[in-house]
Order: structure tokens, then C-alpha cells, then sequence
């Protein structure tokens, strides 16, 4: 049998997920969606390219800025990372209608 403990800041939203599982399912695609758009890029780079971009990951990853100082400094990953940002916002509204959608079924 598996319990769970919440805490106060720990509520479930209207679908019975907390808040903070929400959290952490957000924290995780974020970085999956990331890692697929670096892999994705990383491969269709050249080796100079390549190796200039790990670097630049390397060095800049810990700003608080990194994501839109890698997208300005790089606009083809830019590119590749919104568009699997959209490949994935596309999936989940197949999975999760929105709440709108719900609305005008209910009618």
C-alpha cells in the first residue's frame, strides 16, 4: 500500500493532483523538452559548432538568465527548443483538454 503525505501548501487541484506533483511533472518535461531540442541540435551541428555550444552550456548553465542568453547567442536552437515546446503543448491538449473545452461540452 502506498500513503501519501501532503503538507498545507501540498492541495490537490481539480484534476486530484497537488500542487507541488504539478510542480515537479512541469520541472520534468522542461527538461526533457530541453534535452531533446540540445540533442536535436547537437546533431544537426558541425563538430566546431558543436563543441563551441557544449562549451558555452558548460560555462553559462548555473546564470539565472541561461535560456534566453543560449536562445539570443544561439537562434537555431531557439528554433529547435520552441518548436518542441509546441510539439509538446500539442500532445498534452490531446491528453488534457482544456478546462474552456470542458465548459462547452458540458452545454
Amino acid at each position: 500500500m502506498t500513503t501519501t503525505t501532503t503538507n498545507s501548501n501540498d492541495t490537490a487541484n481539480t484534476h486530484g493532483v497537488t500542487d507541488d506533483e504539478t510542480q515537479s511533472f512541469a520541472e520534468e518535461m522542461g527538461t526533457l523538452v530541453f534535452q531533446s531540442a540540445l540533442m536535436q541540435y547537437l546533431a544537426e551541428a558541425d563538430e566546431s559548432t558543436a563543441t563551441e555550444f557544449e562549451n558555452y552550456v558548460e560555462q553559462n548553465v548555473a546564470k539565472e538568465s541561461f535560456i534566453d542568453d543560449l536562445c539570443a547567442t544561439y537562434s537555431d536552437f531557439e528554433k529547435i527548443l520552441k518548436d518542441e515546446i509546441g510539439l509538446l503543448q500539442s500532445e498534452i491538449k490531446e491528453i488534457i483538454p482544456d478546462d474552456e473545452d470542458e465548459d462547452e461540452d458540458e452545454e
